[in-house]
């Protein structure tokens, strides 16, 4: 025998049986196997050492290469083929791992199986090249006895089998990515049905025909088009398609299909997929009160593994049911407001767009109202009258305006879009001039509105929007019950205030603003016991700007807080260098912004100001306005607790001009109280009910052990009688006015009691 025979031992241990050779003949797909090799004897032996063998029960069907470039031509159109037989020498010494790269590489045959055979042992390759190639047997031809050959095909067939089932699984489980991905583009339960339908039947590779029950009651399928249509506890057909498809709507009692109504029913009662000869019925678990159960007809058994991906799909499906159920809602949150049902701020915008972008434009108009007072009345009666109220407005607009589009854009606050024609002949005053009955509370409501013509001149309707926000601006800072229509010099005068807004950040980084400070004179001795710092802001040119044109804008943006934390800490560095200089006695008052003391950060930035501050806290005091009380008692009593807690000292500044309570008054922590300048001014004048206010509140906030400081005292006879009143401690230009920091030292030593 030459080298390039097989040689057939007898052997018989594990001779394939007659029973197996007898399965060659029926309906089960054969093995493809190509044997590749220059010589024919091979071929011929190699097909009478397979004839009438079965591996893993199924049949081989034997293909034939005499070359390389003949294998690779069969290859290149013969996808299914499941083992190579390849000799290694053929045209060349290596054509057979070539080819074996051709096919890994170019070809991507990843899952045959290759056997390489070779009667040369001296050309055999080397184990680096079997591992790199992916090879799964090397015999030489002598070693190939009919058994082994039996061996080595059989096990590389195993191998087969199983990376041809990962590769199914694979392409069944992105069957089920790709399905679920297009159910979530579907919207409502019945087209999500319809779904199930042609994704099921797509992955079971059989026609669309088939059919989908929901079952549960009426008022949880909220996801089916008509929800109205199901009875209570029935079992309704809500998608069907081929020759199902005249039974959608039809309950399953009316089905005349035995087969599928027991079918149906039968999932229905175990609440499980279930698999019968010619269908499927997969039950799907939407949420509590209903479910699904799809039927679809499946002529071929379904494999294991087909079962196991259909399991996996159903699970897929329940989320996808669940998430198209969170889309809608999302949908709707995104176009609705919850609480009045009407339009929100993004459907105003959409529907602005839309009038801007029509082909035959009309004149319309943007009115946005806002209720006067609405805080207080959630405040007096609850948020729960609140929201009823908000409700009540949504449907008394809805119901006079049925042609406009009704929304509400913020908390109090609605958006109308109507024809320019009919708005205007309509009183927004004359809409609220009935009361809103709420239980037994009738409500009486003002409003106030700003309006816009929306023009199709290349502006946005976010523009437009704006455009009615200055205009509501500007009508509420007007009074009660006013109605503004939007003029471009109002947008001048919001770019004004925009413009002093960016000059008040560059003042922070450019170190513009200045303290100055005014001296307090103690009433009983004449001398001064502190100083107040206050803030100024010196522009380039060497101008200051008024107080008044800057602190509301600045507690407005916020910038108060920086700016804040730089006046006490310079205000305490000046404090420090008037001790050095031998005024010990002095103190320094700071004002401080409610805005600044809403901070979280506020007690710690104090805190760390204390460690670096040249001065002790007790020598500083904090100044605040009776509008802090609008934090609220409760929160107001802790942080003024904390803070002198800390060391510092509190004194209520401009008392008496926000009408605070004497309760509140008696809770807080307060040291001083300081008396506004507009009860001092009166003291010149002789009338008898000059000085009524300041005799009230001096001997008022000594029984609650507060000293007393009176601002703005300019004449000798306003401290005259202050002093006979026994007022604590006095201000104001008969003393000094505010001075930078240089002036104030230089008066401080020059000082002489008036």
């Amino acid at each position: 025998m030459s080298n390039d025979e097989f040689v057939f031992l007898e052997d018989d241990e594990s001779t394939p049986s007659p029973s197996q050779r007898k399965m060659a003949h029926g309906i089960i797909t054969a093995w493809r196997i190509l044997i590749v090799d220059d010589d024919a004897d091979v071929h011929e032996i190699t097909e009478m050492a397979l004839d009438n063998l079965t591996f893993l029960g199924r049949p081989a069907e034997l293909l034939h290469a005499y070359s390389a470039a003949e294998a690779a031509s069969i290859l290149a159109h013969e996808q299914d083929i499941a083992i190579i037989l390849l000799d290694v020498v053929m045209e060349t010494s290596d054509a057979g791992l070539n080819l074996v790269g051709h096919i890994r590489n170019d070809l991507e045959m990843r899952n045959v199986r290759i056997i390489l055979r070779t009667g040369q042992p001296g050309q055999a390759p080397e184990m680096d090249a079997i591992t790199k190639y992916d090879i799964d047997d090397y015999k030489t031809k002598t070693e190939l006895t009919r058994n082994k050959l039996f061996t080595s095909i059989t096990t590389a067939l195993r191998s087969f089998e199983r990376m041809q089932k990962l590769d199914a699984n694979r392409a069944g489980l992105e069957k089920i990515i790709a399905s679920s991905n297009e159910f979530l583009s579907r919207r409502g339960l019945r087209n999500f049905a319809e779904g199930v339908i042609t994704q099921l039947s797509g992955l079971m590779d059989v026609s669309p025909e088939g059919l989908v029950c929901a079952i549960g009651e009426g008022e949880h399928l909220d996801l089916i088009d008509d929800a109205s249509d199901t009875s209570h506890g029935q079992i309704q057909i809500i998608a069907a398609a081929g020759r199902y498809s005249d039974m959608i709507g039809m309950d399953l009692e009316e089905l005349h299909a035995s087969e599928i109504s027991s079918a149906l029913r039968e999932c229905m009662m175990r609440k499980e997929t279930i698999f019968r000869p010619g269908c499927v019925v997969l039950y799907l678990y939407v949420r509590e009160g209903y479910a699904l159960a799809a039927y679809i007809g499946a002529p071929e058994p379904i494999s294991s593994l087909d079962q196991h991906l259909l399991e996996v799909f159903c699970g897929n499906l329940t989320l996808c049911a669940e998430n198209i159920q969170l889309v809608e809602k999302l949908k709707r949150r995104a176009y609705v407001d919850e609480l009045t049902n009407l339009a929100n701020r993004t459907a105003i915008l959409d529907a602005m767009n839309a009038v801007l972008h029509d082909p035959d434009p009309q004149p319309n108009s943007l009115i946005l109202i806002d209720l006067q007072l609405f805080a207080e009345i959630n405040d007096v009666l609850g948020h729960s009258y609140g929201d009823r109220l908000l409700c009540s407005v949504g449907e008394r607009l809805s119901t006079v305006l049925p042609d406009c589009i009704v929304g509400r854009i913020a908390a109090d606050l609605f958006a109308v879009i109507g024809r320019s024609e009919m708005l205007t002949q309509i009183s927004m005053s004359a809409i609220f001039t009935a009361p809103f009955k709420i239980d037994h509370f009738e409500l009486p409501i003002r409003v106030a509105a700003g309006s816009t013509d929306l023009v199709a001149n290349g502006q946005t309707a976010l523009d437009y929007m704006k455009q009615a926000y200055i205009a509501l601006k500007r009508a509420k800072s007007s009074g009660f019950g006013q109605v503004t229509k939007y003029d471009p010099q109002l947008a001048a005068i919001t770019r004004d205030r925009a413009q002093r807004l960016g000059d008040l950040q560059m003042a922070i980084e450019r170190d513009q603003f200045e303290c100055h400070y005014q001296p307090l004179i103690d009433f009983k001795t004449g001398r001064p016991c502190g100083m107040e710092a206050l803030l100024r802001w010196r522009r380039e040119d060497g101008k200051l700007v008024p107080p008044c044109d800057f602190i509301p804008l600045a507690e407005y943006s916020g910038l108060i807080r920086p700016i804040g934390d730089w006046v006490l800490r310079e205000a305490m560095a000046m404090l420090g260098q008037i001790h050095a200089a031998g005024f010990a006695d002095m103190r320094v008052s700071i004002n401080v912004s409610k805005v600044q003391m809403v901070a979280d950060n506020f007690i710690d930035s104090l805190e760390r100001l204390i460690a670096l501050a040249p001065v002790a806290p007790q020598a500083v005091e904090i100044e605040i306005t009776e509008s802090a009380c609008d934090l609220g008692i409760e929160d107001l009593e802790v942080l003024l607790s904390r803070i002198r807690k800390l060391g510092f000292s509190i004194a209520i500044d401009d008392f008496g001009t926000g009408f605070s309570s004497l309760a509140y008054l008696d809770r807080l922590p307060v040291d001083k109280l300081k008396i506004d300048r507009c009860f001092v001014t009166p003291l010149d004048n002789d009338e008898q009910n000059s000085s009524r206010i300041a005799e009230l509140i001096i001997p008022l906030g000594h029984r609650l052990g507060m000293a007393i400081v009176a601002e703005g005292i300019e004449t000798e006879k306003q401290a005259q009688k202050l002093r006979e009143m026994s007022c604590d401690i006095a201000q104001g230009y008969l003393y000094g006015k505010p001075m930078p920091a240089d002036e104030l030292m230089t008066w401080l030593k020059n000082f002489n009691p008036v």
